[in-house]
């Protein structure tokens, strides 16, 4: 009996649901393990160099952290008076890791990723355990598939997670913000709201001082917050509204920084607002058609049943399902205008994915409510079956496996040209390191950072690269490079000059 009720217990614990999590978590963990073992073969890229090589004097002058901390202020508000207001990515630049040793670059990734899979992924737990009262099980299988296509498919991956400066203020930026949304939900139920205020109110400093795009969409969910709470009563009606405010300031103050009009100067004639605006919604369409692949319509052909129980078991009403696709839409274009406006198109792979997460977390929350809107029809024209049958849940699920795998066979980033699974993020990682791709990389690397750490010598002259991971950032330092990096490397490391093998100067 004992062993038998043993097996019971086993089998209770071992749900389809539960073998579901696991199986997605599992997927998830081997997407990204790749991500995270290729780092340790990474190098800091050149902007990393030009923001931060005044903290690395200060670093090895005295070794001392609060004099390392006042250096970096005090670039950062070098940067505001002469390139742009960004507070928030500035800071952190001149404190990327390889200011303290190249060695410890691989605490970028782990930095950037990790807070980007933690942050959404509280979001996504928040949105579906607290909000839409699934399963801990299920929570946790929407929420892996969602990180697993959000990352494996993000347009520049390189942009995000392998390069310190271009990820920290973009991708980190909305991983903030995504913490900020899943807090500020948080808040409109909670008992004593002290500590969640302290962490918002410490968010919208982060957040006002980040990018441009993602500062105005966060501003207008903080605004739309703030509109419900007060339309519903809440009780932090007016901390919702002081967080608001505050955002709003703080982004002010980062947009009315002298750099912006010296850098606009610099770039060339930007549009008008109008004209920003317009193209805008030009553009959002346009990227909307982008960034809806096949693996994004298999994920939200997959998860379309269990979205559609959750929202029919859920205690909203869903009305206006076409104005809130809308909206949604609208936020989506929100982000493109401040790029526009400022006369730098779309601003760069690195915006793309924000804007690629960003529509992947709109586009599922438009599916939800528009299946719970036909949800509530049904039950108001008195339907008597509204949940999906089994059998034709096993064959979504089928048809959603079947568009994935044709999605990723079909799948190439623009610069590649064969077709393949190996292009995912984790996949382009792995073949890195199986092939030694990596490795030569780094060799490389280290023999170039031997020589410009090489204080006896004024003048280096340094090897071109024969191998780049395409998840890492690609050289700069070449004979056809469209910017001339050799002058951020003699700044960075005090050399007279820094001379490349078979360029002009030899």
């Amino acid at each position: 009996m004992a062993d038998q009720h043993g097996k019971t217990s086993h089998t209770k614990r071992l749900t389809p649901t539960r073998v579901l999590a696991l199986s997605c978590a599992l997927l998830l963990l081997a997407g990204i393990l790749p991500l995270y073992a290729i780092a340790f073969y990474n190098h800091p890229y050149y902007d990393d160099y030009g923001f931060s090589a005044q903290v690395r004097g200060v670093w090895l002058q005295t070794q001392n952290a609060g004099q390392v901390l006042s250096a970096a202020v005090q670039s950062a508000r070098h940067v505001r008076a002469t390139w742009q207001g960004t507070y928030t990515g500035t800071f952190l630049s001149n404190l990327q890791p390889g200011v303290f040793a190249e060695g410890l670059y691989w605490l970028t990734t782990f930095f950037l990723l990790t807070a980007y899979l933690v942050c959404f992924g509280f979001l996504l737990w928040t949105l579906l355990r607290h909000v839409l009262q699934a399963s801990p099980a299920l929570a946790v299988s929407i929420a892996s598939l969602i990180l697993f296509v959000s990352v494996q498919f993000l347009p520049a991956v390189n942009e995000a997670f392998y390069w310190f400066n271009g990820g920290v203020g973009n991708i980190f930026i909305y991983s903030l913000l995504a913490l900020a949304i899943a807090l500020l939900l948080r808040l409109s139920w909670a008992k004593r709201g002290y500590g969640l205020s302290l962490a918002l109110l410490g968010l919208t400093v982060l957040l006002g001082g980040g990018s441009y795009g993602g500062g105005l969409l966060g501003i207008l969910l903080f605004t739309g917050a703030s509109a419900l709470a007060f339309r519903y009563q809440n009780r932090f009606r007016f901390v919702y509204a002081a967080l608001t405010l505050c955002f709003l300031l703080c982004f002010l103050y980062n947009v009315s920084a002298p750099g912006n009009a010296l850098r606009a100067q610099a770039i060339g004639q930007g549009l008008s607002p109008v004209e920003a605006v317009a193209r805008s919604l030009y553009y959002g369409v346009a990227l909307f058609g982008d960034y809806f692949t096949l693996p994004v319509a298999a994920l939200a052909l997959g998860l379309s049943p269990f979205l559609y129980q959750l929202a029919k078991q859920s205690r909203f009403s869903f009305p206006r399902p076409a104005l809130v696709f809308l909206l949604g839409f609208l936020l989506f274009c929100t982000q493109l205008t401040p790029p526009l406006y400022a006369g730098v198109f779309l601003g760069g792979e690195r915006a793309y994915n924000t804007y690629y997460v960003s529509f992947l977390i709109l586009l599922l929350t438009a599916e939800t409510y528009a299946l719970g809107a036909y949800a509530r029809k049904r039950e108001r024209s008195a339907c008597a079956k509204t949940s999906v049958a089994p059998a034709a849940a096993r064959h979504i699920a089928m048809l959603a496996v079947c568009l994935f795998a044709i999605g990723c066979l079909g799948y190439k980033p623009v610069d590649e040209v064969l077709y393949g699974p190996m292009h995912t993020a984790g996949g382009s990682a792995l073949l890195s390191l199986v092939r030694g791709e990596a490795k030569t990389y780094h060799e490389q690397m280290l023999a170039r950072e031997a020589l410009l750490n090489d204080a006896s010598l004024p003048v280096v002259t340094l090897a071109p690269l024969t191998a780049v991971p395409p998840v890492f950032m690609e050289d700069l330092l070449r004979v056809d490079a469209v910017y001339d990096v050799a002058p951020i490397l003699a700044r960075y490391y005090g050399k007279e000059a820094v001379l490349l093998e078979g360029g002009d100067s030899q």
